[in-house]
């Protein structure tokens, strides 16, 4: 694995001062492209990427307008916990090696990571929409599970967790699928951006979902680790939470991430992708 350019929460921060008010709303007018409200309404989910605002945030837009339009008055957001400190890796390599972990300190349900991004798009552009539309909006509740390992029903916290989905929507953000010479991928194996990625990319994510929908959390776990799915932990908990849902792939975009890293190690991409869950 490739080592990452400085703090990439630094970098989303400034680039949302340079996008301004007036780029964030133009991100999200593009995201008007898509209509998820009465999805959501129906007790289904949506997943969200949260790569840069300016590569995919018409995706994450797509989100926050499903969220505000759908007349929730609480909206619960599930947020990937990143490998940034070497406590996490370690953790990380004991879950994928299906050791029990319930005494890491990371094991769990949290309100907050110190300097974690995940959600900091979304919140970005949630906040922008509100102050465009001069409304209250609903209560947004933000948790972020981390280390299922799985088994969701077992996750510290996840009492709670519980308790807040029966009154909330739950949406959660994913990059679904990381690929290229950063994130480990023999260099004979790799596949540029282009449209041979992207239908790799897709294959990977679909299966990803028919394997979820099955609720076989091992299988699913293991398929993630494969592809280099940040989202094995929000997925697994969506599941838990709102049972099997059928995945459609409403969009998808290869995002280049080799500027992530120091040495620019090229190609690396990330699969970002809007995914609307319905229930079955």
């Amino acid at each position: 694995m490739a080592t990452l350019r400085g703090d990439l929460l630094e970098r989303y921060i400034q680039e949302v001062e340079e996008l301004g008010d007036a780029g964030l709303y133009q991100i999200l007018d593009k995201g008007r492209k898509w209509d998820i409200s009465e999805t959501l309404k129906g007790g289904g989910s949506v997943i969200f990427p949260h790569a840069y605002l300016r590569k995919c945030g018409d995706q994450i837009a797509a989100a926050v307008h499903g969220c505000l339009d759908s007349g929730a008055d609480q909206v619960l957001a599930l947020g990937v916990v990143h490998m940034t400190t070497d406590e996490i890796k370690r953790a990380r390599m004991r879950e994928k090696a299906g050791e029990e972990i319930s005494e890491e300190p990371f094991w769990g349900v949290f309100q907050e990571v110190d300097r974690e991004f995940s959600l900091f798009p979304f919140r970005t552009l949630w906040n922008a929409e509100i102050k465009r539309r001069g409304i209250k909006g609903p209560r947004l509740i933000e948790r972020y599970p981390c280390l299922v390992n799985r088994a969701p029903e077992k996750l510290l916290g996840i009492e709670e967790l519980e308790r807040i989905a029966k009154d909330s929507l739950v949406v959660g953000t994913g990059d679904l699928s990381h690929h290229g010479i950063a994130y480990g991928t023999p260099p004979e194996l790799t596949y540029n951006l282009g449209e041979k990625g992207k239908t790799f990319a897709r294959e990977n994510i679909v299966k990803c979902f028919e394997i979820l929908k099955s609720g076989n959390y091992s299988d699913f776990f293991a398929y993630g680790y494969e592809i280099q799915s940040d989202s094995k932990d929000v997925c697994s908990i969506l599941r838990y939470l709102l049972g099997a849902m059928s995945a459609t792939i409403l969009d998808l975009k290869l995002v280049d991430t080799s500027s992530n890293f120091k040495e620019d190690p090229s190609p690396s991409w990330v699969a970002t992708s809007l995914v609307e869950l319905k229930p079955t």
